[in-house]
């Protein structure tokens, strides 16, 4: 089984729990699915940006969903750093150009 097949079917999955359980709606749900399809974005970084579900309630309704989500911030904290030095960089090249 391919991985893009896997997420899918936990995207899935997790849609139909978090609807179950009135968390989200079946229309954010199908918002979700359209926001996943066409821009490619995981399920769960679509809920969490659209303020829908709290990254909290995902790990808890989704346990597998915590290593992508501690990913993804490590991911965000490296970003922050490299943009932090980048405009330390640009504040130097002009004091030098200067």
């Amino acid at each position: 089984m391919s991985p893009t097949s896997e997420q899918e079917k936990q995207s899935e999955a997790l849609l139909a729990t978090l609807i179950e359980k009135n968390i989200i709606t079946a229309a954010q749900a199908e918002v979700v699915r359209y926001d996943c399809s066409s821009m490619g974005v995981p399920s769960w970084e679509s809920l969490t940006v659209r303020g829908w579900v709290a990254q909290e309630v995902l790990v808890e309704e989704a346990p597998w969903l915590g290593k992508s989500l501690d990913e993804d911030q490590v991911k965000a904290t490296d970003r922050s750093v490299y943009e932090q030095n980048l405009r330390r960089y640009e504040s130097l090249m002009r004091e030098i150009l200067e």
